[in-house]
């Protein structure tokens, strides 16, 4: 009966989280994030403030979770892809990160267009770029990079990435399979041509 009990309560609380979303989705559409207030969202989704507050401390909380979702999702998938090997399938992976993004591109696309996506753009971006630092030095025969180039390449590849995300969700007429195509023509040509460099160098160094 325990069991039965807390199923529907987990049920209960998975609909009433979904209720704030959707409006919060749906306010966007008529203001800016900043401009939106507690009692307008729980309005919208229905409920009174008090269970709104049973969630989330504030509408910051409701994003930092929408964004740390996003942000596990990103990095389980570019995980299992490496980046530094010969045969990294590039068009694969930002086929499946476009699968992911248009789960939620409704939401993701307001956010841009509202001109409130700052708060998503810069962590994935910081944390994509740890995660090209890991990898990197997780390869031994990669190690005479200076780490002022590393971090740079892993500057432009990240943001070059997501500018182009950006790009289509401000206008989706464009084909989202190019997109993907050219997300993975440029960052998989370019990072290519860097390993290339960096290993010829390290080949032609005169022994110690």
């Amino acid at each position: 009966m325990e069991v039965k009990q807390t199923k529907k309560l987990d049920r209960r609380q998975a609909r009433t989280k979904r209720q704030i979303r959707e409006a919060l989705m749906e306010l966007l559409e008529e203001s800016t994030v900043d401009k939106i207030t507690v009692k307008a969202l729980a309005e919208r989704a229905d409920i009174d403030r008090k269970t709104f507050y049973l969630h989330y401390g504030s509408i910051g909380d409701l994003l930092s979770e929408i964004q740390d979702e996003l942000l596990q999702e990103v990095l389980q998938l570019t995980d299992a892809y490496d980046l530094f090997q010969p045969d990294f399938d590039a068009l694969g992976l930002f086929r499946q990160l476009n699968d992911l993004i248009g789960q939620n591109s409704d939401f993701y696309r307001r956010l841009v267009i509202a001109d409130q996506y700052n708060f998503f753009y810069s962590k994935l971006k910081d944390s994509l770029k740890d995660f090209l630092h890991e990898k990197y030095h997780q390869r031994e025969a990669l190690s005479t990079l200076s780490p002022v180039k590393l971090d740079l390449y892993a500057e432009y590849v990240t943001a070059g990435v997501m500018s182009i995300y950006v790009a289509w969700l401000k206008n989706p007429a464009f084909d989202l399979e190019e997109v993907a195509e050219a997300v993975s023509e440029i960052t998989y040509g370019g990072v290519r041509a860097v390993l290339d460099s960096v290993l010829a160098r390290k080949e032609s160094a005169p022994l110690p």
